[in-house]
């Protein structure tokens, strides 16, 4: 959102992240962006709010974030030479205008064979751990990647171009010669 110029406050939602028993990918990303973005606009009703989950599925198991260098391995071992999806849901809420949008986006991600040493390489690195499926397309983790299926930001973790699309269709951005923004 910075890329574009717009200004923003970000306040954690603190939702619980568990997945319901039967839920599918798309469904989780869809119900956890929309419990974030009405948890914090419900103390917002002015405002526009925009809440997101991101998820890496590979054989229908879920990757979160690994949580030391055993986790990490294993994911880049399982995303080796294969093709893997990224889901993220995203809301758009205004409490006051009753206005609730929500979208989920797919991205399909292939990644080169990983050899041993690249593994040990990445995962002595910090970025590994704080993101979904271990790995950051924007940072090192892009030499491991062959191709991408659709946005390349909802791989980042925000599918930009398609926010910004919503909020322009909802008429909350204007275009200015030299900046967007929110409109007041």
């Amino acid at each position: 959102m910075r890329s574009v110029g717009l200004k923003f406050k970000i306040i954690p939602a603190h939702v619980n992240e568990e997945y319901l028993q039967g839920e599918s990918p798309r469904e989780h990303v869809r119900r956890l962006s929309r419990n974030k973005a009405m948890v914090i606009a419900q103390n917002n009703p002015d405002s526009w709010v925009l809440g997101a989950d991101t998820i890496v599925v590979i054989d229908g198991l879920i990757l979160g974030k690994p949580k030391n260098k055993k986790q990490a391995r294993e994911m880049l071992a399982r995303l080796s030479d294969r093709e893997h999806k990224v889901f993220t849901g995203f809301t758009l809420a205004h409490v006051a205008t009753k206005i609730c949008k929500t979208m989920v986006i797919l991205s399909a991600v292939k990644f080169k064979k990983i050899s041993p040493e690249e593994m040990d390489w990445y995962v002595s690195c910090d970025e590994p751990y704080d993101k979904a499926g271990g790995y950051a397309v924007q940072g090192k983790g892009a030499y491991f990647i062959k191709s991408i299926r659709g946005s390349y930001t909802n791989v980042i973790g925000l599918p930009l171009g398609e926010v910004l699309e919503e909020l322009k269709k909802l008429k909350t951005l204007s275009f200015g010669l030299y900046q967007v923004a929110f409109k007041k």
